[in-house]
């Protein structure tokens, strides 16, 4: 007897598709682990990130990706871009351009850093990890 096909989480359901995604565009692979990366983040986040910041920069990296590719291509990253969209209910104005225009970010980052390095760093080393932090976001 076969046994029933358990449900999907909602990051479970997108990674699956993203991984689609690898098999039709090997050249996007480096990209891919990293948006698998960023996509697994985003249900165990959603405590913490309640306004699903990772979930829009992978929806941002999705619909502007750094390899050049085919329309079939880009229209399945866009199929996924989407879905994730929908799956966390965010509204289209709520996506960033780019994955690194969310205007929060860097508060973000230095909300962390600055909650795990307090003991350690002063608040003005902890400012210029933040800077070299969201520096390397950038690229």
């Amino acid at each position: 007897m076969a046994t029933p096909h358990q449900k999907l989480s909602p990051s479970q359901e997108l990674m699956a598709r993203i991984l689609r995604i690898v098999r039709a565009c090997p050249d996007a692979a480096s990209e891919i682990l990293e948006l698998i990366t960023l996509v697994s983040q985003v249900e165990a986040a959603t405590a913490v990130d309640p306004k699903y910041r990772d979930a829009r920069r992978v929806i941002a990296r999705l619909r502007a990706p750094l390899w050049e590719m085919g329309p079939a291509d880009r229209q399945k990253l866009l199929t996924a871009a989407e879905t994730i969209r929908k799956v966390c209910r965010l509204k289209e104005d709520e996506i960033p351009a780019s994955p690194i225009a969310d205007a929060g970010e860097r508060a973000r980052v230095e909300e962390r850093l600055a909650s795990t390095l307090s003991g350690e760093f002063t608040p003005a080393q902890i400012a210029r990890v933040t800077g070299i932090v969201a520096a390397a976001l950038q690229d």
